[in-house]
């Protein structure tokens, strides 16, 4: 279709909606269909063995080794939604929005195709053809792209089944594609070699009155369009019945697609908690029963604290957790930065910043389920494979570092971090300095991921070699040529990698080295990297003496500079929330050597400042460590050391980081 629907392809469709209207509504037919479905449940419950009670799930195993394993998975945003092809998958939703004149969306669909009450949603649905869909090609893509696991957004917010269903009469199997989505999903992901995943956003589609108020996606229709709902047809799209049937609708639609595809991971969005907490554990105890029955591992996701942790596997939305943990967990992120479904001015991410998102989340016991914007006839943008291209590409040379791995005793070094984990954490642009670990199973081999080329000997600043054999040594994946390798005066492994100009690297975005022959344990320095530091940066300093000012150097923070006088002092005020001991590490440049003392606590640090090359080339360097008492408000001193020698100075910040 073109950017708007024309005259013509309106009217075939108002008329094609029209006559499915009148033949198909929320029918007694479809009312036994749905106590059908549901009639077998507590049979399958009652046969075992696992109950619908949390103990008893508790006992499955919620992160099987197929999953921990598999690192990366594709998903899609992909239904009627995608037709306007405007601002979001939330099209449903906000096209009703009329509060205060109307939402974006509102505004361009009344322009478009009329009022909601006039067009609604369920108008779309004829549009949504998928004629140029084709399941094998979509698998052979996501299988070249490296996935390990793949499949459907089985049902968004706006209530359309994209599997053949008999519990819903809006379902791509009777309306839109007239296509079973999900089956040639299934047979042709499974052909490939992949898991099959659906994904369930559905309890967000119940349109009930909580607290008085009316709640669900379609919310704004019963405010400012309640004649929209005289059509029971349209009623039961919009998730508007009693809230009884509804959530057996939702338990019915789980059931029906474990019992046609079993799927071997269901990722749950938010509102889960919604649901009451009966429904939810006869749904888990379905779904591990017969997977039981076939003998089968399966996952099941959830957001925030919809299900107990150690029920299934625990997902951030555009986030990803802030340092290593101990426990697996789920990234969902898209390939856009914007709607998670097609719209006309979609912008894509660049393959680098998927990839370097996605090695920080590996690195962190995390994997990644990548969502991509197929348009809907069907296709995917060109300029989407080229991105899931260029990772396949990365991840033949690369993925023995990614695959079949677990994270290292801390997920990695360098200047760029998150400053908090979760959900919708910002995106960053990562460099060489940035580094990213992973280990083999067996523990005897540690990766060192640089997400750039790096273009001088690297140091690995948290890792310190205990004990090497006479063949330890390093490699980088992908070439057969030797790199430098040695272990310097401070236990650290120092790796040189050959002159390779852009044309020769063995890939493009980052750089795999691994480590063998070598036990490799925490440096001292790995402390910045275990939790959240406290940090004193330039601007937040009070200037003592001299003629300190604060300047800038591109693409840096500020910093202090113009300390030319030995007597000049710089200080901070630093609340520690816990009492405690902290490594303190300072960033620093100098011309010349020069030397530092801190005095916080009623301790001095001292440092020698090593000339870095330039004023701003600026250097992290570990002061030592102090301990604190109690909690509360600290004084820091920064000023020469007069023992040393002192040479001027620029001074980045502080940061000091809990000795866990």
């Amino acid at each position: 279709m073109t950017k708007v629907l024309s005259r013509s392809a309106l009217l075939v469709g108002l008329i094609a909606a029209c006559l499915i209207t009148r033949t198909v509504g929320a029918s007694d037919e479809t009312q036994k269909k749905l106590s059908d479905a549901l009639s077998h449940v507590d049979e399958v419950i009652a046969s075992g063995p696992y109950s619908a009670d949390w103990e008893s799930l508790e006992a499955h195993d919620a992160v099987p080794e197929w999953f921990r394993d598999a690192k990366f998975g594709i998903y899609f945003h992909w239904g009627p939604y995608s037709v306007p092809e405007f601002q979001t998958e939330w099209y449903p939703r906000h096209m009703h929005d009329k509060k205060g004149g109307g939402s974006r969306v509102y505004k361009h669909h009344v322009e478009n195709y009329g009022e909601p009450d006039q067009f609604g949603y369920d108008r779309f649905v004829p549009f949504f053809t998928a004629e140029k869909f084709d399941a094998t090609e979509w698998a052979a893509l996501f299988a070249k792209a490296g996935a390990r696991f793949a499949g459907p957004v089985a049902e968004h917010h706006d209530g359309f089944s994209m599997w053949a269903s008999k519990v819903t009469p809006w379902n791509a199997g009777a309306r839109g594609p007239k296509r079973d989505i999900a089956g040639e999903l299934a047979a042709a992901i499974r052909e490939r070699g992949m898991r099959f995943v659906t994904t369930f956003h559905h309890a967000r589609n119940s349109l009930w009155k909580k607290d008085g108020q009316w709640t669900g996606h379609y919310s704004h229709v019963k405010t400012y369009f309640p004649r929209a709902l005289d059509d029971p047809d349209r009623a039961f799209l919009y998730g508007y019945m009693p809230r009884e049937r509804f959530l057996d609708l939702w338990l019915a639609k789980l059931v029906e697609v474990i019992d046609n595809y079993r799927p071997d991971l269901i990722w749950f969005d938010s509102w889960l908690d919604e649901i009451p907490e009966s429904y939810r554990t006869r749904y888990l105890a379905y779904y591990l029963n017969r997977a039981n029955q076939w003998g089968a591992d399966v996952v099941t996701t959830f957001k925030q604290d919809d299900l107990p942790r150690e029920i299934g596997v625990v997902d951030y939305e555009k986030g990803r957790a802030q340092k290593r943990t101990d426990f697996c967990w789920l990234t969902d992120d898209t390939i856009s930065k914007g709607s998670w479904s097609y719209t006309r001015d979609l912008r894509i991410k660049s393959c680098d910043m998927v990839l370097d998102t996605f090695i920080d989340i590996v690195s962190k016991n995390g994997c990644l389920l990548l969502n991509i914007s197929p348009k809907a006839d069907g296709t995917i943008p060109e300029v989407q494979k080229k991105v899931l291209l260029g990772m396949g590409e990365w991840l033949k040379v690369n993925g023995e570092a990614i695959y079949n791995t677990r994270p290292w005793l801390i997920h990695g070094e360098g200047p760029t971090r998150l400053g908090r984990g979760g959900h919708f954490v910002k995106l960053f642009d990562y460099g060489a300095d940035d580094i990213r670990y992973t280990r083999s199973k067996d523990g005897k081999v540690l990766y060192a991921i640089c997400l750039g080329w790096p273009e001088k000997p690297i140091t690995l600043q948290a890792v310190r070699i205990e004990k090497a054999v006479p063949d330890a040594g390093a490699s980088l994946l992908g070439i057969d040529a030797p790199i430098g390798f040695e272990v310097n005066e401070q236990g650290q492994p120092v790796l040189t990698p050959p002159p390779l100009d852009e044309a020769r690297r063995p890939c493009k975005h980052a750089y795999a080295f691994k480590i063998v022959g070598a036990e490799a344990s925490l440096h001292r320095n790995a402390r910045f990297l275990v939790g959240d530091c406290i940090e004193l940066a330039a601007t937040k300093a009070v200037f003592e003496g001299g003629r300190l000012f604060l300047e800038q150097f591109d693409g840096q923070d500020e910093n202090i500079g113009g300390w030319n006088d030995p007597a000049a002092r710089v200080h901070w005020l630093a609340h520690v929330a816990e009492p405690g001991s902290y490594a303190v590490r300072g960033r620093f440049a100098a011309i010349a050597p020069s030397a530092l003392a801190l005095d916080v606590a009623g301790q001095r640090l001292r440092l020698r400042v090593p000339a870095t090359g330039s004023w701003s080339a600026s250097k992290n360097f570990h002061m030592g460590q102090v301990t604190f008492d109690k909690a509360g408000v600290h004084h820091l001193i920064l000023g020469s050391d007069e023992s040393k020698k002192w040479n001027p100075v620029n001074v980045w910040k502080l940061e000091l980081a809990r000795i866990e």
